[in-house]
């Protein structure tokens, strides 16, 4: 089956994928490079629950809930970007990064954010604790992704505006559901 894509650097025009590459270039370049990994992975492994504490005033504390997940293997690496679609999954600017081993049916943790707006979340199981989004040949990837707001996934990462969430001061809670291809 050949895909149609959008090429956004030649003009917009629709053109046919090969059927050996059918994940457009945008996908494998931001799924596989950009989500989550543009910069090494820094972390130690984060405790949810000493993250936030009690929030301060006008400090936002997001707290994410994250189920669907098909194992109780590796870990999920939790990324939170800022509100600018030119750095968007583009991991040397984001906001904050944790790393919590799976615990079904949920894995819960909490980040203490400097301010209220708007932020996006994007994370992934990373079954194998390789500190990677692995993905098959064709660039889709083999382990689960989710996003904030839970968008639906047609082979390219979501844009920042289906997925930016407001913040206000205090708590937010958020659910997002583990996504496999």
């Amino acid at each position: 089956m050949i895909l149609k894509l959008i090429d956004r650097h030649g003009g917009g025009r629709p053109r046919a994928a090969s059927a050996v590459w059918r994940a457009p270039a945008a996908f494998r370049v931001a799924i596989l490079g950009g989500l989550l990994f543009l910069s090494p992975w820094r972390g130690a492994h984060a405790d949810a629950a000493s993250a936030c504490g009690a929030a301060e005033p006008n400090k936002a504390a997001l707290r994410i809930s994250v189920s669907g997940m098909r194992s109780a293997k590796g870990n999920i690496t939790i990324t939170i970007y800022p509100d600018d679609p030119s750095h968007f999954l583009d991991g040397a600017y984001k906001v904050a990064r944790q790393q919590l081993p799976v615990t079904l049916p949920a894995t819960s943790a909490c980040f203490a954010l400097p301010a209220p707006g708007y932020y996006a979340v994007a994370l992934f199981h990373d079954e194998n604790d390789d500190h990677h989004l692995n993905a098959n040949a064709l660039g889709i990837p083999t382990e689960g992704i989710g996003f904030s707001n839970n968008p639906t996934l047609y082979f390219r990462p979501p844009d920042l505006s289906r997925v930016r969430i407001p913040l206000h001061p205090g708590d937010n809670p958020i659910a997002i559901r583990m996504k496999y291809y």
